[in-house]
């Protein structure tokens, strides 16, 4: 398993208490960041999970990069990009109304920037079955007596991947 980003503490303690063997698998996690760095390189290793259909995690800003990788690699939108950190078509914007953090709908949120779903508005629906994300943090709300199911799942596909 490859875990990228800089907030990857508590997502690997969560894999950790869910399956102590989890980075046995072949898998890719994108976590959250507040400075965001290597961003193209992080895109062609989720259009390569994708194309491979290799297990893939996508929390926080691993969700807004799938958007972008989705937007540019099947919606054809080659400028898609955020306004974090890019220039062109913005498929993710910085939020009007400021930091979302706390418990929102019973997720953990904690981001300035989100997916602009009028762009790319068959993205949640379309995701391949190997991609598990979100722009919540399920790993703030996971323990070892109450995983979190996204993570559950996540984990699930990887040992069904594996064989």
């Amino acid at each position: 398993m490859i875990i990228l980003n800089d907030f990857n503490t508590s997502v690997k303690k969560a894999l950790e208490e869910i399956d102590p063997n989890y980075m046995d698998y072949e898998a890719l996690v994108i976590c959250g960041t507040h400075s965001p760095h290597d961003v193209e390189e992080m895109l062609e290793k989720i259009k390569q999970a994708r194309e491979k259909k290799t297990p893939f995690l996508g929390i926080c800003f691993g969700h807004q990069l799938a958007a972008v990788e989705y937007a540019r690699n099947v919606l054809g939108i080659s400028d898609a990009t955020s306004e974090e950190w890019g220039k062109g078509a913005f498929v993710v914007k910085k939020r009007k109304e400021g930091l979302r953090v706390g418990l929102h709908e019973g997720e953990s949120y904690w981001n300035n920037y989100e997916v602009d779903y009028s762009l790319v508005s068959n993205f949640e629906k379309d995701k391949p079955d190997n991609f598990f994300t979100t722009q919540a943090h399920p790993e703030y709300q996971s323990s070892k007596d109450k995983p979190h199911p996204l993570l559950v799942s996540f984990i699930n596909y990887c040992k069904k991947y594996g064989k």
